[in-house]
């Protein structure tokens, strides 16, 4: 009997495995290995004091004429908690994202980008209170 489950990205190949929890018994981790090549972009959130985890930054990843969203938070699953930060965005094909832009939850946002496929893109706030328009 098993009472939670949660995501993550494992093996770091861009696709989200599972891991459950059983009642008295091990985690059981369930990998997800297609072969669909390339085709995300990891973006790690570096927050300010006290906020490192950037809980309740959002995140939009643009490609092309979509959109993506993310909302870091620690809300996931009953007795389980799935991986918040990285923010992991698949591309549908494309070679890269356009750009990135996070919003901060103290205000403010970042904008980066383009991101090429496959990539890890570690974004941090702004120091110092500077603010990007």
């Amino acid at each position: 009997m098993a009472r939670g489950v949660a995501t993550l990205d494992y093996d770091r190949d861009g696709d989200l495995d599972l891991v459950i929890s059983t009642n008295g018994g091990p985690a059981k981790l369930f990998r997800n290995d297609l072969e669909a090549g390339p085709g995300w972009v990891r973006l790690r959130l570096d927050g300010a004091a006290p906020n490192l985890g950037a809980i309740g930054a959002t995140v939009r990843v643009f490609v092309g004429e979509a959109t993506q969203r993310f909302v870091v938070s620690t809300a996931s699953s009953y007795l389980s908690q799935s991986e918040a930060n990285p923010v992991l965005a698949g591309l549908g094909g494309a070679p890269r994202a356009d750009s990135v832009v996070v919003t901060w939850p103290a205000g403010g946002r970042t904008v980066a980008g383009p991101v090429e496929a496959g990539a890890e893109l570690v974004v941090s706030h702004p120091a110092n209170g500077e603010r990007e328009p």
